[in-house]
């Protein structure tokens, strides 16, 4: 056979080569194993500030067979090693697990839902608390209410807005779905639960799955539930009185079939609100459902569609700033990716997976090897080798700061301010917001001294945040900052003022000179780059001295005066011959808001304790 060179013209057509999935298998990242898993988590449980895998393994369904469920840490290249008896727990039949900080104390615990057999459940949640290294203890009889259940799924959030994770539990039903009542577990602190059913609506629903987030941008936490409904209570939406206690919406009882496993929710469309994405919509075609809070309107995806799907996530794969609806399916196309074309459209991209036949149960969507892009791994169950699979993405790296979706304005409270917001990064899955950490800064000050205080702010469950603030006492009003930082380093900032917040606090600490005490004043308004001033009176006249200027205060006892900023910047000075000085400077470029700035002019002066006399400590507040 004679083999011709490709011609210019016939370049595209016959001498292409195939072009290469975004996301393809890595078959070596998972030691082997062939357990039926109906759940997976990513999630980092020793600390090490890489992504771990939790699969949740059952065989079957009603009682099922009891499996032993499945740990691997990650070496931070998205290799797994098997760990499963670190998880130090007896074998039973689970069908979802999440990793949250139930005890308030800094790492990741496990809490698993577990089927048996309807109506007459023999098994109860598991809850594994973990020791801070990934090593965990069985403390569910300890910490969990001693309730049997056949549940297919568990979501975390703080319902009654007291900082600790309460939890929601489907109940009941079977397979193909029996009407049930969901049960809610109230935190009652350290991870330590009770049953708090009776705050929900009495309401039999045959829920398999069920999400915590804000649906109205109340700045509180509702339930959605979903799986498997009757006709004309597809699914149920109970809204939150903001204590926790709920009541029944009929929103969303239209939306779905009598196959939907699932719904998914987050902000398809740009408008802030949380859109559904839902397995099985009407048929077996999945499709989306876009929020106007007071109705639904719903129209299924693209074709290729129609598969006996079970999970859905979304994810950001272009890093075009909109979220894409990724498919775990059960069928034999592989799983499915839909691009958004923005506004909530969207068009099928299936070659952008490496395609595979196999049944995917669940999947997890995060940065497994630390590129920047965000990778998924699939569980596997009902048929096949129940080989779970991790596929790396080989795309863009995300390069997008978390959305702020909403951020609460709350009145200025003389004892305690409480702060709520919302945001949205690439990835949604099961209720949680990607790999946010959200931090706080605030300020305070008065005439008795100042108050500047940051730390991490709490995260409520849906992307929901929270932080409290004390307030310190005759402070006339705060400054605060949010700052939401995501696993590849993008960040938002916003800033919010109530009360009455002074851009120059005088903080005292001054000492005699020969003429009297120093007096310094700020003059403008601290912000980026702004020319500001800082002005000297009453001080010697024509003699010399330096501002000392820092973002940090040690308040040191040093030449018989009081030292307030860390000696950071010292900008020389002379006094004219009234004792006054004026030294300029520009704020810096770089400092986030609500940062503090303090000043303090010390001079030379013979009639000083030790020579030199101290100004007032001053402190700028960029707001």
């Amino acid at each position: 056979m004679l083999t011709l060179p490709c011609s210019a013209a016939t370049l595209l057509l016959l001498c292409a080569s195939p072009a290469l999935a975004q996301f393809t298998i890595d078959g070596t990242a998972l030691p082997a194993q062939n357990s039926w898993t109906d759940g997976v988590e990513l999630t980092d449980v020793d600390g090490d500030g890489d992504l771990d895998l939790v699969f949740a393994n059952g065989q079957g369904y009603g009682s099922g067979g009891q499996l032993p469920q499945h740990l691997f840490l990650n070496d931070g290249t998205g290799t797994y090693t098997a760990a499963h008896a670190q998880l130090n727990v007896a074998s039973f039949n689970a069908k979802m697990v999440i990793g949250e900080d139930f005890d308030n104390d800094g790492d990741v615990d496990l809490l698993f839902a577990v089927e048996s057999s309807w109506p007459s459940p023999s098994q109860k949640p598991r809850l594994l608390i973990n020791d801070g290294t990934g090593n965990f203890t069985d403390d569910s009889a300890a910490r969990l209410p001693a309730i049997n259940m056949a549940s297919f799924c568990v979501c975390a959030g703080d319902v009654d807005d007291d900082g600790d994770l309460d939890v929601v539990f489907t109940d009941g039903g079977t397979f193909s779905g029996a009407p049930s009542q969901a049960r809610l577990f109230e935190n009652t602190g350290g991870g330590f639960f009770v049953d708090a059913t009776s705050d929900l609506p009495v309401d039999l629903y045959n829920a398999q799955d069920v999400t915590l987030f804000d649906w109205e941008g109340d700045f509180d936490i509702d339930i959605a539930l979903s799986g498997k409904g009757a006709t004309g209570k597809r699914s149920r939406l109970y809204l939150n009185d903001g204590t926790g206690a709920f009541s029944v919406s009929n929103v969303l009882d239209g939306l779905g079939s009598g196959g939907t496993y699932e719904i998914e929710w987050g902000d398809l469309d740009g408008d802030n609100d949380l859109d559904g994405m839902v397995v099985s919509l009407s048929g077996f075609s999945d499709g989306i459902a876009i929020n106007s809070i007071t109705s639904v309107s719903s129209f299924n995806l693209p074709s290729p569609n129609g598969n006996d799907d079970n999970e859905m996530a979304a994810l950001d794969y272009d890093d075009d700033g909109d979220l894409d609806v990724l498919i775990g399916s059960l069928g034999n196309s592989g799983e499915k990716l839909y691009r958004n074309n923005g506004g909530g459209s969207f068009t099928n991209v299936n070659a952008q997976i490496q395609t595979i036949t196999d049944s995917t149960l669940d999947l997890a969507v995060g940065d497994i090897d630390g590129d920047g892009d965000y990778d998924f791994v699939t569980g596997q169950g009902e048929s096949g080798s129940f080989t779970n699979r991790v596929y790396r993405n080989g795309g863009v790296p995300d390069t997008r700061a978390p959305v702020i979706l909403g951020m609460e304005v709350p009145a200025f409270d003389p004892l305690l301010t409480v702060f709520h917001a919302r945001t949205q990064d690439a990835v949604v899955d099961d209720g949680d917001p990607g790999y946010v950490t959200a931090r706080y800064r605030t300020w305070q000050g008065t005439s008795a001294g100042v108050q500047p205080t940051s730390g991490r702010a709490f995260h409520q469950g849906g992307g929901s945040w929270r932080f409290s603030v004390p307030t310190l006492p005759g402070a006339p009003g705060l400054a605060s900052c949010w700052d939401f930082e995501d696993a590849a380093g993008n960040r938002s900032e916003r800033t919010l003022s109530l009360g009455t917040v002074l851009d120059w606090n005088d903080l005292g600490n001054g000492t005699a000179g020969t003429p009297g005490v120093p007096t310094l004043t700020g003059v403008g308004t601290p912000a980026l780059g702004a020319p500001l001033s800082v002005q000297l009176s009453g001080g010697l006249p024509s003699t010399f001295g330096g501002v000392v200027a820092s973002s940090q205060t040690f308040f040191v006892p040093v030449l018989g005066g009081i030292l307030v900023p860390r000696n950071n910047v010292v900008l020389v000075f002379a006094t004219d011959g009234n004792g006054a000085a004026t030294i300029d400077f520009l704020w810096p470029t770089n400092t986030p808001p609500c940062t503090a700035i303090y000043f303090q002019a010390l001079l030379i002066d013979a009639g000083a304790p030790a020579g030199w006399s101290f100004s007032n400590a001053i402190a700028g507040v960029q707001q």
